[in-house]
């Protein structure tokens, strides 16, 4: 008899829980957010937060728009055509010097999550692989043809760098050719009109999936240490839309954050609902990519000083920003959306 108590009241305490849920749910205002982004997997958490139907029950309808390179997503921001994006520092400190304010509300990633593929022809001549010291790997780039999205880019920035750090002039030394995104990437290797290429997560490993393609360098694992600890990228919203819609985003990072526990706890049901924004990728090669993408990802959103820091360094000693601004909380981050 107390068993059968014991079932009756913990039946009921669901049953209300669900009531309550749904009614609250009822309660949330709907609001309808555009999202730009570049396709890459280091979105996991909110294509999956969207697909999975977090989004919706936090009341808000999002809509996911994929642009070819950061430059057209700040554009975009910018214009006010959408209100997320995940920019990276570079582009909010550019904006500040122009007069225009974005603020980072959730960082996605501890680390730069560029991963280069060589074709394996050009590997075996060079005698490089992942195996081999990262100043050989660097090395290995001089006088090759190596593919980025366009000037500008992440995939600009960095590659000049690796060929830097190996003593070389980038303008000089190597071609740096502007494909575009993706999918342009994976057929200008192919084809040999490259040689080489780098960009996050599942592209390089679709051209080693398919034999084109060696990994040399996978900073998402960590191969570039002073790459590691580093706020390369987060999403970023106006500052007059974030002291305006604190409950938006707030309700934003909620869903965000279900979905990155759904990644870590669940890889399975987080590839089905990635399927969605990668339906012509094989699952299986969906499941390796967000396997080696996780550890690079931010599992709560949370900034800190010295990530942004690092990052604006790094953006001073490379000759993208001629003076470093404050790295401090409310300048060009904040984590007051994330809540405890």
């Amino acid at each position: 008899m107390r068993v059968h108590r014991w079932v009756v009241w913990a039946g009921a305490l669901v049953l209300a829980l669900v009531v309550w849920s749904a009614g609250a749910a009822a309660q949330v205002p709907r609001v309808r957010i555009r999202e730009a982004h570049t396709g890459t997997l280091f979105m996991a958490p909110v294509y999956i937060a969207e697909a999975a139907g977090y989004m919706a029950q936090e009341g808000i309808d999002l809509e996911l728009i994929e642009v070819e390179s950061g430059a057209l997503g700040i554009a975009a921001l910018v214009s006010g055509q959408v209100q997320f994006f995940d920019a990276d520092p570079f582009q909010a400190v550019q904006l500040r010097r122009q007069g225009r304010q974005i603020l980072f509300i959730y960082n996605l990633t501890r680390r730069v999550t560029l991963d280069l593929v060589m074709h394996p022809e050009v590997a075996r001549q060079r005698g490089v692989s992942r195996s081999s010291p990262l100043a050989q790997r660097f090395a290995a780039l001089r006088g090759l043809r190596l593919g980025i999205t366009r000037p500008g880019a992440a995939t600009d920035v960095y590659m000049r760098y690796y060929l830097r750090r190996a003593g070389a002039d980038p303008d000089r030394d190597a071609q740096l050719i502007a494909v575009g995104g993706g999918a342009s990437l994976l057929a200008a290797l192919r084809t040999r009109q490259i040689d080489a290429f780098h960009l996050s997560a599942p592209t390089p490993q679709l051209a080693e999936r398919d034999g084109f393609g060696v990994m040399i360098i996978k900073s998402s694992a960590g191969d570039v240490p002073e790459l590691d600890n580093f706020l390369y990228t987060g999403i970023s919203v106006h500052n007059v839309y974030a002291n305006q819609n604190g409950d938006v985003l707030r309700r934003w990072v909620r869903a965000v954050n279900r979905a990155n526990a759904l990644m870590r706890q669940d890889p399975a049901a987080a590839i089905t609902h990635l399927r969605k924004y990668f339906p012509r990728t094989d699952p299986d090669v969906l499941a390796l990519a967000l396997r080696d993408i996780t550890p690079a990802l931010s599992p709560d959103g949370r900034m800190t000083e010295e990530m942004m820091e690092k990052h604006l360094a790094f953006m001073l000693e490379t000759g993208q920003i001629p003076f470093k601004p404050s790295a401090k909380e409310g300048i060009l981050w904040t984590n007051r959306f994330l809540g405890p």
